[in-house]
Parts: C-alpha cells; structure tokens; sequence
C-alpha cells in the first residue's frame, strides 16, 4: 500500500511537470502578431465573472511531526471538499472551501478513526498561464495555492469514545498545493489535487506520550469544477483602457454622422441649381447653353447618388491587437451584405484594413491590418456576397484614415 501511494504522488508531479506548457486549439490572435501576455494587457473583469465551483472526493494520511506509531498505511482515511473560487486574473485568484473526512492514528495495539472539518481561503496562482501565457484553449493548467482557515476534530460521540477524551480541538491550520486541471468544456474542468495541511499536534485528540509537535495531513483527490459568468479574460490594449477604445468609437459615429448631414445639404442645393438653372434657360438663349452644361453635370451627380445609394459604405472598429468582429458589428455587416447582394452585380467592393502603428512592430501592425480585412471579408462571403465583387487589403503606416489614434479599423468601400 505504501508503494501504491508514493508511487502515484510521483506520477502526477511528473505529469504536471511535463505539461506545464501544454494546450491546444488556437488563440483569438496569431501569436506572429501578439505573444501570449501573461500578466498585463488584459481588462478588468466584473465582479460576477470567472467563478468557479468544485466537488472532490479522495484519500489521504495523518502523521504527527515524530513518533508516529503503526504502518503508514493504517494512517489513511477519505475525505471530501466543496470550494468556490474567482479568478482575478488569468493568473491570481481566490478561493474559499469546506474539507472534511476522517483520519486513522495507530495507539499501541489500536487503530483510531477520528473525524475533521477544515474551513479555510486560499490564494491560487495559475502557473501555466504565467509561464506559457494566457490561452483561452489551454487542456491543462497547473494551479498552485496556499491559505490557511480553522480546523476542528473529534466532534463525534463514537470518536470521542475511541480517542478517550470529551474535548473536540480547534485552532488554524496552513494548507498548500497543487491543483492539476484538465479541461474538457469551456464549463468544466477535471480536477486531481495534492495537498497538505500543517497544524498543532493538538489537532489529533488521539493522544500519547512523545508524539511531535505539529501536525501533517496529506491528500490527494479527484473531483469536477464547473465554471460560470463570463469564462474567459478579455484583452486590452497597453496604455489604452476599454472606455478610450469606447470614446473613439463615439467620435468615429459622430464623425459618420456628420458626413451624412453634409451629404443631406449637398442634395438640397443640388435642387436649388436644377431649379435655377431651369430659370436661367427661359430667360436667354445664352444661359441654354449654361444649362446644358448644369444639366450634364446634373446627370452625372445623379448618377453618382445612384451608384452610391446602392453601393453603400462601411466602418468597422476592432479592439486593440484585435481581429474579431463583435456581435454589433456582426449585424451591421448582416445589413451591408444583403444591400450588396441587392445592389449592382457589377460592382467591386475593396475591403481595406488598418492598424494603430502608434504601438508595436510595423510588420505585425501590417499583418493585422491584413487579418482584420480578411476577417471582414470571409463573414461578408459568409453572407452570400459573391466573391468576385469583394477584394481586400491591408495597408502600413504611410496609410491611415486618421492622423491620430483610432486607425484600428476596416473600411468597406
């Protein structure tokens, strides 16, 4: 039994050793273009997002600090745990939980089984996120944790009676240990958890002469985390926080809306023209030939409003270092599709991508302003919009929409 279980301690650190960088699946950003971050860069979350809930069940020993008598194997009991955590950060998260089970102690020729319970709070480090960095796909992580809480024994009347005293000990007790986590589902993780518990040797009410000190219990357990609120961790931007992104946008729509009333005024004085040039023809032969000329030009502007009416304009804004379309834009885009689709077949729309260079390299900027025009693209085909009226491209810092910050957009022409 011995062998068993040190044998089994020493394959699951081998296995949380070897997959400490393990994941799967790929991130919202090519990593060309963004590395994994690890601590900065990400949004602070709200307050009902990232929990998590957790049920184990396993088995583990009791020894005192010297002295223990009996085989270690008659030191074993079972145990189970509630916990809920919330995580902070990709990497730093709290959690509280509730343990209990029962512990054997060897007393001379006796075998004494006593209960415990443990309530305590614990502060988790994620150490797969901070050393491979933030992956929303990961399989595997390695949580570390470290807490301490109150541990009381001997509450029961068949243990009292075992152990030969009446008193049920409390006092606080450190924990420490390493969560392995395998996830199976954007909601649930699989848990295998080695841990130990540190406290005074009064914690034991099985007493005897000689016994250490200080108290050690050693676990480990199996058990499922279900995961609820908002799963994963949104990104930032370094320097740049979610309510400058916002305040861009706004001025962005504001500044579109703006060119719709210019182009409102264009059409009325283009009306005030036609009526004056109607005038200037009945009024002398001359002014015919002005007319002609204001009616050609007339024509042509009329022209021009129709193809425009029917081929319409787009702006879409992404998030710093971002290349996803949100569900806003996602209905905006819906819109634009089934007026393309509705428009002339003839006509090609270019479907331009920018970067803010202001930050990073020129050659990722590029290649995320060729990612953002692509991703644009593929949801319009998506859509049914034929491919031969789209073409898309990205562009470097020589070609921006604006002088300033807020070039992290498509444009659909």
């Amino acid at each position: 039994m011995k062998k068993f279980y040190l044998t089994t301690f020493v394959l699951v650190f081998l296995l949380s050793a070897l997959s400490l960088r393990a994941g799967d699946g790929k991130d919202t950003l090519n990593a060309e273009i963004s590395p994994y971050p690890s601590f900065k860069g990400f949004v602070t979350n709200k307050f009902w997002d990232n929990w998590e809930i957790s049920l184990n069940f396993g088995t583990g020993f009791s020894v005192y600090s010297s002295n223990n008598q009996g085989a270690w194997g008659d030191r074993f009991g079972v145990n189970g745990e509630f916990s809920v955590a919330k995580w902070l950060h990709p990497v730093v998260g709290v959690r509280a939980g509730l343990q209990g089970g029962n512990f054997n102690t060897v007393r001379g020729e006796d075998k004494i089984k006593w209960p415990f319970l443990y309530g305590h709070v614990d502060a988790m480090l994620n150490m797969s996120n901070w050393i491979s960095g933030y992956k929303e796909n990961r399989v595997y992580y390695a949580v570390l944790f470290a807490g301490m809480g109150l541990y009381g024994s001997n509450f029961t009347d068949a243990s009292k009676t075992a152990s030969g005293t009446m008193s049920a000990p409390a006092n606080f007790a450190f924990t420490a240990g390493l969560t392995n986590k395998f996830r199976v589902s954007p909601s649930v993780d699989i848990n295998l958890e080695l841990r130990g518990i540190l406290g005074m040797s009064s914690l034991n009410p099985v007493s005897y002469s000689g016994r250490g000190r200080f108290l050690g219990n050693g676990d480990i357990s199996v058990g499922v985390t279900y995961r609820f609120g908002k799963r994963d961790f949104q990104r930032g931007a370094a320097g740049y926080t979610l309510e400058d992104i916002n305040t861009l946008k706004r001025e962005a729509e504001e500044a579109a809306l703006n060119a719709q009333q210019k182009e409102s005024n264009l059409e009325t004085q283009i009306t005030e023209a036609q009526e004056n040039a109607a005038m200037a023809q009945q009024r002398a032969d001359n002014a015919e030939k002005e007319l002609e000329k204001a009616n050609k030009s007339l024509d042509e502007l009329r022209s021009q409003q129709a193809l425009d009416a029917a081929t319409p304009e787009e702006m879409v804004f992404f998030d710093f270092g971002m290349a996803v379309l949100t569900p806003a834009d996602q209905i905006r885009l819906t819109v634009l599709a089934d007026q393309i689709k509705k428009g002339p077949q003839d006509y090609v729309y270019t479907i331009t991508g920018y970067a803010d260079f202001n930050t990073g390299t020129q050659d990722r900027n590029t290649a995320l302003s060729v990612k953002r025009a692509k991703t644009v693209y593929d949801f319009l085909i998506s859509l049914g919009v034929p491919a031969e009226q789209l073409a898309y491209s990205g562009t470097d810092r020589n070609s921006q929409p604006f002088s300033g910050e807020g070039n992290q957009t498509v444009i659909i022409r």
